[in-house]
């Protein structure tokens, strides 16, 4: 399987936005876990966990986050595709199964992030 790692565009925070995730594999869900979004694009992220995650395709990751303050949180599944080490921390590289509007929601959401930094 081809990563396709160089979107048309990839968003890095410059500190990581918090957020939850769990497992789904056989019908059957992990409890909810915490994670860091590293980077995010409309249909991938980045993600770090201290934990140990599946690369595993039965597997499927469903995540949880805000990128504003107050609005509301985006929910969607994926699939992991590969890991990394970084410091204390896994980073995840997660493709998102996003619908166009929530593709719209991750653009317009970075659109704001940028147009509020300093």
């Amino acid at each position: 399987m081809k990563i396709k790692r160089n979107e048309s565009f990839r968003y890095h925070f410059d500190e990581p936005i918090t957020g939850e995730f769990y497992l789904v594999k056989e019908g059957r869900r992990t409890p909810a876990g915490l994670m860091e979004i590293h980077n995010i694009s409309p249909s991938g992220i980045a993600i770090a966990t201290p934990l140990k995650l599946p690369i595993d395709r039965s597997t499927s990751i469903v995540v949880e986050f805000s990128l504003l303050l107050g609005s509301e949180p985006l929910n969607v599944s994926g699939q992991i595709l590969h890991e990394k080490w970084t410091e204390a921390q896994r980073l995840y590289g997660v493709r998102l199964d996003t619908t166009k509007e929530d593709q719209q929601r991750i653009i317009e959401a970075i659109k704001q992030i940028v147009k509020e930094k300093p």
